[in-house]
């Protein structure tokens, strides 16, 4: 894993949690506090939004169209990668740096911290159902539009995987998160 992958993690991180404290400073000044509660949901939602989007290419410098931001169409693709190590007698470190398999697991893992920030503020399966939906077809259609026509192209990849990946990602880490809540509560 190269360093800049490491960086630029570490300025979605960063850009999250500044727009997560702008956001309740506003709702603050707007008389709509929700409380410091509400930040982890922010910062989680808002950092994998950062890391979907970022970085924004030079407008001036793009030369179009980006080879690397061809649509991925093909449902479930990462399982073919991964038959693929697997015939090859792939060790799992091998697995695990592969870029095709690890962003697959990141995009369900992240999407999971999303939906158990949010079950501290939804109640319905279906709440975090169609946030997850939203939250995810709105990255993938902002990446396959080149952020809405704002740039002349698309730099980054629509990917149907991660349709597929993300928003039942959400569904899981809020199913889980209510599980925990609703065993603590028990007596």
């Amino acid at each position: 894993m190269g360093a800049w992958v490491l960086g630029f993690g570490g300025l979605a991180l960063l850009y999250g949690g500044i727009a997560s404290l702008v956001l309740l400073g506003l709702a603050r000044l707007g008389g709509r506090f929700p409380g410091w509660r509400a930040l982890p949901f922010l910062f989680s939602t808002l950092t994998f939004v950062f890391l979907t989007q970022h970085p924004f290419p030079d407008p001036a410098t793009m030369s179009c169209p980006v080879p690397g931001a061809t649509p991925q169409l093909i449902p479930m693709h990462f399982l073919e990668t991964f038959a693929r190590l697997e015939r090859r007698g792939a060790g799992w470190l091998e697995m695990v740096r592969n870029r095709t398999l690890a962003a697959a697991a990141m995009n369900f893992l992240l999407c999971g911290v999303i939906g158990m920030t949010l079950a501290a503020h939804a109640s319905r399966l279906r709440t975090a159902a169609l946030f997850g939906v939203l939250l995810t077809l709105s990255v993938e259609l902002t990446q396959l539009t080149g952020f809405w026509g704002l740039w002349p192209c698309a730099w980054r990849q629509f990917d149907v995987d991660d349709l597929l990946l993300n928003a039942p990602g959400v569904i899981a880490g809020f199913a889980l998160a209510r599980a925990l809540w609703w065993r603590r509560r028990a007596p």
